[in-house]
């Protein structure tokens, strides 16, 4: 046997990557590509002739050979012979061209007897000899022979040796006890060539010794499922005798048909393979053509998931909005400066960053192709800072970064079963078929279309959902080859659609979330039975079923709002359908406003909530079309948002405030709205100047009582307290002021005195305030008056206090009043820390400190720091909060970015003394 060297290896050739020669001990590599292809072919046959034709192939296309092709060959042939001297030579022969070569100057050769060696050495001397040939590789072999996506054969060959190194090695390692190194290296082959069941095998052994038994599990049954896929096959006894050995049970036979309720067909190792990703790595991009299924694949993999996930839908968002929209999904109120440019750039990612570092989050980016360059800009801030975040962006390429992982979803399975209907392609055409006529397939006529439909186009799940729907209830109508990829897929089936289910197609554009009976009979189809048009539209393929409690809804697919937007956006019809959307939500937030103001402000609220896409919609047409529909929608939202900020709106109610269009800025409720908006957002100054402009616009007694309770707000939040209560009796003083304005203004004037130090007066306006409060059957107002009475009791009666501001959380949190929940929250906190209850108020100041922060309060952040400050201290741990404070202060750019900073350090602090607050 030839002796195996055990230094390093430094072959003359180098294949197993790069093309690479050794000169002068050092390597070179070669710039020329037909050069790389011609040394790569001599190498693959060294020492074996190979024809003149078949370099030339290799070195040239067809339509790029030179004119002289011969000359060319023996030109780059000459060179070769030069750079190879004297270890090799070139020659030719009557039958092509000849490398000379002592084979152990080849990497690929000395690779391949390396891993021979090892077959037949002790364990430990194997697992070194294979981890330096496994160390040879630095690429892909041979990578200027691949021709048209095909690897040449000695490529394949040598992949396939390699592969089965890692096995070897693997198992080596697990007889010496390495197992978590066996494992590593077990699942990464597993994960780019799926379907190893040796590789599956050992990673079970080696999982399993591990404790983790059930991941042995879900490995056996994502390879078993990828049999059926690809092969229609099950696994190998070999593997079914380590699944019983492993678990003790018998494995489960291959599964069936899913039922037709079942949604989700065709994607089952993917998802594993994707659960497994979203355990392991920290940005995972889903890559497919239109209509792949990315998006349905991400959310079904966080339902598999504890971790808290945040999606964001980037096919709607604007360019420059990408950092509001984030932040926005995620809760966080706008930053002071957003508005300005568009809120992205430096300044926003690094808000959100600051906001997501320490979290554990699955961050969810879909459609990323949308607002590339802004996403691959964000992703790499939030990476550098927050390392508990995993991201995860749908596209149709890949971002580009460094330890990036790649799931790419192509066709679905169709190849290699025995019956394409067997399939997962075809179990996903049935099952969509059967929704259309359920007895398809009625005869074996109607089988066999759907078999040459499977076997006509790209199986993507879209397209077969698109043909299953046609073939079924068209019988067998079918596209030409011609338009057999996924996006013509989509435009046959519109395209077969009558005129009237085209036109509708394209009105229904108009809405921005899931669409209904009620408002699609509003707005796309008055006068017509909207409810048999959807329903029709669904059978087709071209609207998606969404589950929902409150009956039928429904949402166009990405791939179809486009096409449909891009045919019939600009028609007359779309143009009315757009005026109506927007009239129609007015009304509907009028209507919720005006349940507000009966006392079921909670209904409207939510009725607000799921209406916010189309709000965002409306709102975008809106403000340079209609102004002033714009200015009316926005001054109901404040009606609504009074004590419940909503981060997606908060943007337009202070932009469309701020707009100097007179249109917009010179409405009254508009500029009050725009003034509660600029509080939340902790900009109690600019929330100032624009109540002050409401209250001088205000013309009726609704609008007027609106302003004055704007600027009570703005006062109190800025300290001012003689201006507040000034305010506050103002507000009283007003004609027809409802029982909602009076809680109002006696809860503050409860507030009021409390700073003051006047617990009777404060007691007695808080009392005064719940009577109103429930007078007006307000739940929101209700929880406001019970926090003023719970400040009023804190200097004497602490206890009672407690219990009362205990009570006005759990009001205020019924209720979605977040700023009133996180002010009683922070008083709260104090209190208990006054009594002693340490740990309670540890657990409490963490949540509190999470909710200032994602509503950017400066001023209460502070104070919430401050307690916590004091909590941590009252742990034993006074020289740690100081240092902490100091260390932030010292470590941060600005005042704001240390307070951010030390709130999640001290919270982390406290976690670490106390236990975290939240999983």
């Amino acid at each position: 046997m030839t002796p195996v060297s055990k230094g390093p290896v430094h072959p003359l050739v180098r294949v197993l990557g790069p093309l690479s020669l050794t000169r002068r001990g050092a390597d070179q590599p070669v710039t020329d590509r037909a050069l790389r292809a011609i040394c790569s072919m001599l190498v693959a046959h060294a020492n074996r002739a190979v024809p003149a034709e078949s370099l030339l192939d290799a070195a040239w296309e067809p339509h790029d050979r030179p004119r002289s092709p011969l000359d060319a060959l023996d030109t780059r042939v000459t060179r070769l012979r030069t750079l190879l001297a004297p270890e090799a030579d070139i020659s030719w022969s009557t039958t092509g061209c000849v490398l000379v070569i002592d084979a152990a100057r080849v990497d690929a050769v000395c690779f391949e007897r390396m891993v021979e060696a090892a077959r037949w050495c002790p364990a430990r001397e194997a697992i070194a000899t294979l981890r330096r040939a496994l160390a040879l590789w630095r690429g892909e072999a041979l990578p200027d022979l691949r021709r048209d996506g095909r690897e040449h054969p000695e490529a394949l060959r040598l992949r396939q040796l390699r592969a089965r190194a890692v096995e070897d090695l693997a198992a080596r390692e697990l007889e010496v006890g390495a197992v978590e190194d066996a494992a590593g290296r077990l699942l990464a082959l597993l994960s780019a060539e799926p379907l190893r069941e040796r590789a599956c095998g050992y990673a079970m052994w080696a999982l399993h010794r591990l404790d983790m038994t059930s991941d042995a599990v879900t490995c056996y049954d994502q390879l078993v499922e990828r049999l059926a896929d690809d092969l229609g096959e099950g696994p190998s006894t070999e593997l079914r005798e380590t699944y019983r050995a492993v678990t003790g049970t018998e494995p489960a036979q291959p599964p069936g048909e899913r039922g037709a309720d079942d949604l989700f067909v065709g994607r089952g190792h993917e998802l594993a393979r994707l659960s497994t990703m979203l355990d392991r790595d920290r940005l995972v991009t889903v890559t497919g053509p239109p209509g792949s299924g990315k998006s349905r694949l991400v959310a079904e993999a966080l339902a598999t998931t504890d971790v808290p996930a945040t999606w964001v839908r980037l096919s709607t968002c604007d360019t420059g909005r990408l950092c509001p929209e984030v932040a926005a999904a995620l809760g966080v109120h706008p930053w002071p400066g957003m508005g300005e440019g568009g809120g992205d750039g430096d300044d926003g990612a690094a808000a959100l960053a600051e906001y997501l570092c320490g979290r554990r989050l699955l961050l969810v980016l879909d459609g990323g192709e949308h607002l590339l360059s802004h996403v691959r800009a964000l992703v790499r801030r939030l990476r550098g800072r927050c390392r508990d975040v995993t991201i995860v962006v749908t596209g149709r390429v890949r971002l580009g970064l460094a330890g990036e992982r790649v799931l790419p979803l192509g066709p679905l399975a169709r190849d290699g079963t025995r019956d394409p209907l067997v399939s997962r392609a075809g179990r996903l055409f049935l099952d969509r078929a059967r929704r259309v006529s359920a007895a398809f397939p009625r005869d074996e006529g109607e089988a066999d279309t759907a078999r040459a439909v499977l076997g006509a186009v790209p199986c993507l799940p879209l397209s077969v959902e698109l043909l299953a729907a046609r073939v079924a209830g068209a019988g067998g109508v079918t596209p030409s080859p011609a338009r057999a990829c996924a996006s013509d897929v989509v435009e046959w089936a519109y395209d077969e659609l009558p005129e009237a289910g085209r036109d509708l197609l394209g009105r229904l554009t108009v809405f921005g979330g899931e669409i209904d009976v009620s408002s699609a009979a509003a707005v796309a189809d008055p006068g017509g039975d909207a409810g048999d048009a959807l329903a029709e539209l669904h059978r087709a393929g071209l609207l998606t079923a969404v589950t929902a409690e409150c009956g039928a809804r429904y949402r166009l697919p990405d791939a179809v709002h486009r096409l449909a937007h891009r045919r019939r956006g600009r028609t007359e019809s779309t143009h009315k359908a757009r005026q109506r959307h927007a009239l129609w939500i007015v009304e509907q937030v009028t209507e919720a406003a005006s349940l507000a103001a009966r006392g079921d402000g909670l209904a409207g609220f939510a009725r607000l909530c799921r209406m916010e896409d189309d709000l965002c919609a409306v709102l975008r047409w809106a403000v340079p079309e209609e102004p002033a529909l714009a200015a009316e929608l926005t001054g109901q939202l404040g009606m609504l948002t009074t004590y419940r900020p909503r981060a997606r709106l908060l943007p337009w109610q202070l932009d469309i405030a701020r707009e100097a269009d007179p249109r917009l800025s010179r409405h009254a409720l508009a500029a009050a709205s725009g003034a509660d908006a600029a509080v939340y957002c902790g900009l109690p100054e600019e929330g100032l100047r624009l109540a002050a402009r409401a209250a001088e616009l205000a013309t009726t007694p609704p609008h007027r009582a609106a302003a004055v309770r704007t600027l009570v707000g703005a006062y109190y939040d800025l300290g001012d307290d003689d201006r507040a209560t000034a305010a506050c009796h103002e507000l009283l003083g007003l004609a027809d002021v409802p029982d909602l304005g009076v809680a109002d203004a006696h809860a503050f004037l409860s507030l009021l005195a409390t700073r003051g130090g006047r617990a009777g007066d404060a007691l007695a306006s808080a009392e005064v305030a719940a009577r109103h409060a429930r007078a007006a059957s307000s739940a929101c107002r209700l929880a406001l008056a019970s926090y003023a009475e719970g400040m009023a009791r804190v200097p004497g009666e602490p206890a009672d206090a407690a219990s009362t501001l205990v009570r006005a959380r759990r009001e205020a949190r019924a209720a979605r009043a977040v700023w009133i929940a996180a002010s009683a929250g922070t008083a709260l906190a104090e209190v208990l820390l006054t009594l002693g209850r340490v740990p309670e108020a540890a657990k409490l100041l963490q949540l509190t400190l999470d909710d200032w922060h994602r509503m950017h309060a400066p001023r209460q952040l502070r104070a919430c720091v401050d307690i916590a400050l004091r909590c941590l201290a009252s742990a034993g741990d006074r020289a740690g909060a100081d240092e902490l404070v100091r260390t932030q202060r010292e470590r941060s750019p600005s005042e704001a970015v240390a307070l951010t900073r030390t709130a999640r350090a001290v919270a982390a602090a406290l976690a670490t003394h106390y236990g975290a607050a939240r999983e």
